[in-house]
């Protein structure tokens, strides 16, 4: 019996190792890779990786690797399902207009939580997946819930410190405060390159009915041929749609 728990902590243990690599990279991972990542001889990850594939934990594209959607439903994914069902028409509503990549993000643990995303033919210029984690401060749809989440949420950012991403990223208090200011009149807050070279997006909050931040929804592309502004009304206009609808829903199930 010894025996046979000592083997279960050992494949547990290596299983998990894998699912580690793989969360740390949206982009998705080869097996080499996540050998050399993972420190496990590449016998044993291509095994276990076969056998997380079988059972959905892990999804293949091609020859990289991926967190799969089971492992996010069986986490942080289900607590967010009614608000995904509320949003799907408004998302692909506003992808069918804009066709570029649309997110739906929440904030969770002092960061974002991407929980929806809809994307096309041009999504590989757009590295993020269902249950990718990013910043509060430095990404479009964090800035959005950031602005509409009181001034004690920064305060804690800022004490836990504000790491520069990019050259880009906005790392001063004061400008970042001023920057909240604005997206607080605009309903609109951007990301030009500040967590990732090459990826400028544009995002609205979803405020519920006491004026704070919990949801957004953002439009990302390749900044070589994205221009936000000329898509920023169209995503001000599906926040505000689902935002409305949110609160009615949440109103009629109370």
């Amino acid at each position: 019996m010894r025996s046979t728990e000592r083997t279960l902590d050992s494949v547990l243990s290596r299983a998990f190792a894998l699912l580690e690599v793989l969360g740390s990279e949206a982009s998705g991972i080869g097996l080499a890779e996540m050998a050399r990542r993972s420190g496990l001889p590449k016998a044993t990850v291509h095994r276990l990786a076969a056998q997380l594939a079988e059972l959905q934990v892990i999804d293949r594209v091609g020859t990289d690797y991926h967190l799969g959607q089971k492992l996010f439903e069986l986490g942080t994914g289900t607590r967010h399902q009614e608000l995904r069902d509320v949003a799907m028409p408004y998302l692909e509503d506003l992808y069918e207009a804009v066709r570029e990549t649309v997110h739906l993000g929440v904030v969770d643990g002092g960061e974002v939580l991407y929980v929806e995303r809809i994307a096309g033919r041009n999504s590989t210029a757009v590295p993020t997946a269902r249950g990718t984690r990013r910043p509060l401060y430095c990404t479009a749809i964090g800035k959005a819930i950031l602005a509409h989440s009181g001034p004690r949420v920064l305060a804690t950012l800022v004490e836990g410190g504000l790491a520069r991403q990019t050259p880009y990223t906005v790392v001063a208090p004061g400008l970042l405060n001023k920057e909240l200011a604005r997206i607080r009149e605009t309903g609109l807050a951007f990301d030009r390159e500040e967590y990732e070279l090459g990826l400028t997006c544009v995002a609205s909050p979803l405020l519920d009915a006491h004026g704070r931040g919990r949801a957004a929804l953002s439009v990302s592309g390749p900044t070589t041929r994205f221009q936000p502004e000329r898509i920023a009304a169209a995503v001000r206009t599906a926040a505000l749609g689902l935002g409305r609808r949110w609160i009615a829903h949440r109103a009629s199930s109370d």
